[in-house]
């Protein structure tokens, strides 16, 4: 029986690591939002979130717009 993880192992560990992101590229990220912005982490948060729920809300509306209207895809 052939084994996957004998062949794959030293390459798969250079790929990857135990984090979901890379710890010093997720804090230079963060260090130049805050060098950009100038804002601390509970405004950036609520910014991102509002943005976050701004796109799907402003989808609603235009389909709602649409539907109304009469405009068929």
């Amino acid at each position: 029986m052939i084994s996957i993880d004998h062949g794959l192992k030293p390459v798969a560990l250079l790929g990857h690591h135990s984090e979901p992101g890379d710890p010093d590229l997720l804090l230079w990220i963060r260090h130049q939002i805050d060098a950009v912005l100038g804002l601390g982490p509970l405004y950036i948060v609520v910014l991102l979130g509002i943005v976050v729920l701004a796109i799907p809300a402003s989808m609603a509306v235009l389909f709602l717009l649409n539907q109304r209207r009469g405009v068929r895809s």
